[in-house]
């Protein structure tokens, strides 16, 4: 389990400053804005669009990070299942703009397996 420092740089402040920003903005809420991030936050059309994209580049990038691949292969697939539940989402909406999502996501796992 090695850490190689470049990715070390490019974890902390691709994660880090996003976090830091949304912290100071939610910390800056009053309460019924809290409530509502909250019960967004919650909803499972989220967790299965957005949070999964979410918790899934963290992993990858976390397991490119630590050299572990089952991590990286972990976050990979879990990016699969969001880009597959967004597009499915986005399709019913407009048909057009729905293959701009799996090809964006596919991008982006072409970047973590080269890396």
């Amino acid at each position: 389990m090695n850490i190689d420092t470049d990715s070390l740089v490019t974890f902390l402040i691709m994660w880090g400053i996003p976090t830091f920003m949304v912290v100071r903005t939610y910390l800056k809420m009053d309460t019924d804005d809290r409530n509502s991030a909250k019960k967004d936050f919650r909803s499972p059309h989220f967790i299965f669009t957005f949070g999964l994209l979410l918790i899934g580049y963290f992993f990858a990038s976390f397991g490119n990070l630590l050299t572990l691949n089952i991590i990286k292969l972990l976050g990979i697939f879990l990016m699969i299942i969001s880009g597959i539940t967004i597009t499915v989402d986005m399709w019913r909406k407009n048909k057009v703009k729905s293959m701009l999502t799996p090809m964006l996501i596919a991008v982006a796992i072409f970047f973590l397996i080269k890396s």
